[in-house]
């Protein structure tokens, strides 16, 4: 499948419009309220920091900012998508905010925020979008003051365990390490697995499926490391986004799978490990 670069499917009129209604009214008939507890817990981390100044890198269409102005926050933001950044400002004139608190600018290097500038900078769901994560991640360490927060989501490499479908049997065949067996043992380690689904044959699609460019998910036990060759010291992981059974099972009663998923959702439940498709991380900057 070609690749599309983010920007350019979040910048779709269709895309613009979604992103919007996201952060509405929960109705579980119709969606899964992820990005509404994405953003309850960027929330309640910045209830306990209190930050003085913030940036929302990769704003979207500004729903969680106009929501964490309203709070009481000092906060901006920007996006790369054109087409966001016009509907993030008709949203905040409509919550009779000023509309020149969001403006365009790229997550991947902002050029428009000054180094060592700002006390917090979130990400939410935008920095796996990034050609290169990591990089991204440290242009976006320049901007913060010294002991900064750099708050963001990633998606849970883990939760493919917990699919039961394509996903799992990649995941198991790269920690088993199946090429390296020798073919008697290969074959007969193929018939475990011969029956996990087919992500293709279901209505439901991810973000893979639609052919946009994102980075391989992260692995929350050793997210810590990561962080800290990067200068960034991880002081807090949150899981959300809990699936109570495998996805396969949404096709059958969409609106059950969700309402029994929804009541699992605590950032701090072990299960999220495995259970939960993307998680927060909240970092200070260390060097």
């Amino acid at each position: 499948m070609k690749k599309t670069s983010a920007f350019k499917f979040f910048n779709k009129d269709y895309e613009v419009e979604t992103y919007t209604k996201e952060y509405k009214k929960l109705r579980l008939d119709i969606r899964y309220p992820s990005d509404f507890k994405r953003e309850q817990i960027f929330v309640k981390i910045l209830e306990k920091h209190k930050p003085k100044k913030i940036i929302d890198a990769g704003c979207g269409s500004g729903m969680p900012l106009i929501d964490i102005k309203k709070r009481g926050f000092n906060i901006i933001g920007y996006d790369k998508a054109k087409n966001m950044v016009l509907e993030a400002k008709e949203n905040l004139k409509k919550n009779r905010l000023s509309p020149d608190l969001v403006f365009h600018d790229d997550f991947e290097n902002p050029k428009k925020i000054k180094n060592n500038s700002v006390d917090c900078i979130l990400g939410m769901g935008a920095f796996y979008y990034a050609k290169n994560v990591n990089k991204t991640l440290l242009n976006q360490k320049k901007k913060l003051k010294k002991n900064g927060r750099l708050i963001f989501s990633l998606r849970n490499r883990l939760f493919d365990i917990a699919t039961l479908n394509n996903y799992t049997k990649i995941f198991l065949d790269q920690i088993y390490e199946v090429k390296k067996l020798k073919s008697q043992w290969k074959k007969r380690y193929k018939s475990l697995t011969k029956n996990f689904s087919d992500r293709k044959k279901f209505n439901f699609k991810n973000i893979d499926e639609k052919g946009v460019y994102n980075h391989i998910p992260h692995n929350p036990l050793t997210i810590n490391q990561e962080m800290a060759k990067l200068g960034l010291s991880v002081e807090g992981i949150y899981f959300y986004h809990f699936h109570a059974f495998p996805p396969e099972f949404e096709n059958y009663d969409a609106h059950y799978f969700r309402k029994v998923s929804w009541k699992m959702e605590n950032p701090l439940d072990w299960r999220g490990f495995f259970l939960a498709s993307a998680f927060v991380i909240d970092c200070k900057k260390i060097s």
